[in-house]
């Protein structure tokens, strides 16, 4: 089962490495992971980067918005930044934000419910 993953970030330098090192080491890992960051103005984008360098199906789209806070439509136009960059290879796409710790199997038993499923 092929998963994509998009997160949309903005000033998530708290956060951020913590979601990724979890992805990183889950059980069943992600096709692809695009992280959008998305005119951050603290370290997100350096964090991001160093992952990027280590792991070849983790992307970094840096994306120029308004420092103005836009409950929803600002997350939605990040997300949608990154969804055309993907193919459309994929089983299972996943929107997660930057602040979300996984257990390690998480993926794994996400695909196992839709391969039970079907």
């Amino acid at each position: 089962m092929k998963f994509y993953i998009i997160i949309p970030a903005h000033n998530e330098e708290e956060n951020i490495g913590l979601t990724l090192d979890s992805l990183v080491n889950q059980t069943l890992i992600p096709d692809q992971l695009i992280i959008v960051n998305d005119n951050s103005s603290d370290s997100t984008k350096m964090i991001v980067e160093a992952f990027v360098k280590k792991h070849s199906w983790i992307r970094l789209i840096n994306k120029r918005s308004t420092d103005q806070h836009l409950p929803g439509a600002k997350i939605i136009d990040a997300f949608n930044t990154g969804y055309d960059e993907l193919d459309e290879h994929f089983d299972v796409i996943c929107k997660f934000d930057a602040d979300m710790v996984f257990e390690s199997n998480y993926l794994e038993k996400l695909a196992q419910h839709f391969n039970s499923k079907p």
